[in-house]
C-alpha cells in the first residue's frame, strides 16, 4: 500500500522502517498536512503520528473525502484521538507499543483485503457516526430506474446528478448504464479506465453459467448471486468519491451481440446487480433506454423499487410519456391484471419534470393527468421532482470539459455557484423521494443552497 506519513519525530521513523518491512511504500514523509498535498502526492492511506506533526481533523475530512484512508497514533488526551474515535477512524496511542504496532500494520492488512471500506471512512470522517448511521437505516427505495419515453429529456444527465448527489450525502451507490441503446454513462463520469462493461459483465457471467454439468452450475450461481462478488466486482470505483461505483453499458458495436437474444440471463444479470449493491449497503441507480420492451430495459424495470420517468412539460413529451405509460401497463395487466398492473405501476413510477422554467410544469402536468384519464388508467401521479433549467454554458461544461468535477451537482459542492443553487436544492429534494435522510446528509456536506438566497431566487 502507498503511504503518505505524517510526523518527524522518533515514532515516525521507527514506523517508517516497519512499514518498508511490510511490503508498504512510504511516498513521503511530512512533518505537516495541508489538502494541497493531496495532489502532490499519489498514496492511498495516511498515518498520522499526532504528536510529531501538524494536521487538523478538517484537512483529514478532505482525504477521506477523496477516498483517502486514514490511521491515527495519538495519546489519550490528544484532540486527535478524540476525533478518530469519534468518527471511526483506527487509532492507537502514543507512544505505540509493540502490540499498537502490530493492530495498526493488522489494520492496514484488512484496507489492503478490502475489509476496511473507504466508503465507510468517507461517511464516518464527512458525516459523523450519528448521520452515518441514519443514513444507512433511512433508505426507502434502494433499487431506482430512471427512464424516460423519448430521448432529449436530460435523463442521463437526471441519472447521473442523483447518483453523485447521493454519494457526496454519504450513500454507497452503484450506477448502472443499462441504456440498451448504446448510452452515454461513461463519457459523462469521464471514465477511460474500467473494470468491465455491462456487456462484458454479461457474456462472462453467461458463459461461466454455461460451464460444468446442471448441478455445477447451479450452485455455482447460487454462491455469486449469495456473495454478491461477481456482480461487485464488475463496478469500477471513482478514487475522488469513494461512495460512488459506476458500470458503464453498451456501445453501438454491441447491439447486435447475441447475448441480448437471451432474455432470461438477461435478466439474472441486472437483478444480481442490483441485489448486490443492496446487500452491499447500497443503493443502486440504473439509467435506463427509452424502449421499455428492450431486455435489457424490461429486465431493468422490472426489478426496480423505484422509476423515475424523466421529461420535459411539453406537448411531444407528455404524449409520449402517456403512451408509455399505458403500454407499461398493457403489458402487466396481461400477466397479472389490470388492477395489479395499476398497483405496480402506481407505487413505483415518480414524475420528474426537467429543464422546467417557472411554474409552466403545472399545466403540462394537468394535461398529462387529464390524459391518463381519459385512457381510463387511474394514477395519481404528482410532480416528484422539478428540476429547473440550467445555464447552458454549465450545461455543456458538465458533459464536455476534461474534469468529473464539472458535474453540476459536483460543482455546486465546490464552488457554490449561485446560478446552480436552485438545481441543487431541487435535485435533492427529488432524491428524497427515494433516500429521506439524502437532505440531511447533503446538508452535512455543502449540498443544501443557503434558505435566505432559496426565497431570493424563487421570491416571484
Amino acid at each position: 500500500m502507498q503511504v503518505l506519513l505524517l510526523g518527524a519525530g522518533n515514532v515516525t521513523s521507527r514506523l517508517n522502517m516497519q512499514l518498508a518491512e511490510q511490503g508498504h511504500s512510504v511516498v513521503a514523509q511530512i512533518a505537516a498536512f495541508t489538502p494541497q498535498h493531496l495532489d502532490l502526492f499519489d498514496f492511498r492511506a495516511i498515518i498520522v503520528i499526532s504528536p510529531e506533526s501538524s494536521v487538523s481533523p478538517e484537512s483529514l475530512v478532505k482525504a477521506a473525502e477523496r477516498g483517502k484512508l486514514i490511521f491515527v497514533v495519538a495519546g489519550v488526551g490528544d484532540g486527535m484521538s478524540s476525533w478518530a474515535n469519534g468518527v471511526g477512524v483506527p487509532a492507537v496511542a502514543y507512544p505505540p507499543s509493540d502490540m499498537d504496532l502490530n493492530k495498526l500494520l493488522e489494520e492496514m492488512r484488512r484496507a489492503e483485503a478490502g475489509n476496511l471500506a473507504s466508503d465507510d471512512q468517507y461517511r464516518r470522517a464527512v458525516l459523523g457516526s450519528d448521520m452515518s448511521a441514519r443514513i444507512q437505516s433511512g433508505m426507502a427505495v434502494r433499487k431506482i430506474a430512471i427512464t424516460s419515453p423519448k430521448g432529449g429529456t436530460g435523463k442521463t444527465t437526471v441519472a447521473v446528478n442523483l447518483a453523485v448527489s447521493l454519494a457526496l450525502a454519504g450513500i454507497t451507490t452503484y450506477l448502472v448504464d443499462a441504456d440498451g441503446n448504446a448510452g452515454a454513462l461513461q463519457y459523462h463520469m469521464r471514465m477511460e479506465r474500467v473494470n468491465t462493461t455491462m456487456i462484458g459483465l454479461l457474456r462472462r457471467e453467461i458463459a461461466r453459467a454455461n460451464k460444468g454439468t446442471r448441478t455445477e452450475r447451479s450452485e455455482r450461481i447460487m454462491s455469486d448471486v449469495a456473495s454478491g462478488a461477481a456482480f461487485l466486482n464488475a463496478f469500477t470505483p471513482l478514487e475522488n468519491l469513494p461512495t460512488l461505483r459506476v458500470l458503464p453499458g453498451l456501445i453501438t458495436d454491441d447491439l447486435g451481440d447475441e447475448v441480448l437474444q437471451q432474455e432470461g440471463k438477461v435478466a439474472e444479470v441486472i437483478q444480481g446487480l442490483y441485489d448486490a449493491g443492496v446487500a452491499a449497503g447500497g443503493v443502486v441507480i440504473m439509467d435506463v433506454g427509452i424502449n421499455p420492451a428492450h431486455v435489457v430495459h424490461r429486465a431493468a424495470l422490472k426489478s426496480a423499487e423505484g422509476i423515475a420517468i424523466v421529461i420535459k412539460p411539453e406537448i411531444p413529451d407528455l404524449a409520449e410519456t402517456r403512451r408509455w405509460i399505458a403500454r407499461m401497463i398493457n403489458s402487466l395487466a396481461s400477466v397479472v391484471g389490470k388492477s395489479s398492473a395499476h398497483e405496480f405501476v402506481g407505487s413505483r413510477v415518480k414524475l420528474c419534470y426537467n429543464q422546467v422554467v417557472g411554474d409552466g410544469f403545472k399545466a403540462a402536468h394537468k394535461m398529462l393527468q387529464g390524459a391518463l384519464t381519459e385512457d381510463k388508467i387511474e394514477l395519481a401521479l404528482i410532480p416528484n421532482g422539478i428540476i429547473p433549467i440550467v445555464d447552458p454554458r454549465l450545461a455543456a461544461q458538465a458533459v464536455n470539459s476534461d474534469r468529473r468535477e464539472d458535474i453540476l451537482i459536483w460543482r455546486y459542492k465546490k464552488e457554490k455557484l449561485e446560478e446552480l443553487g436552485p438545481f441543487a436544492d431541487s435535485l435533492l429534494g427529488f432524491a428524497a423521494h427515494f433516500v429521506p435522510a439524502a437532505r440531511e446528509g447533503a446538508m452535512r456536506v455543502g449540498l443544501i443552497p443557503n434558505q435566505t438566497r432559496k426565497r431570493k431566487w424563487f421570491g416571484k
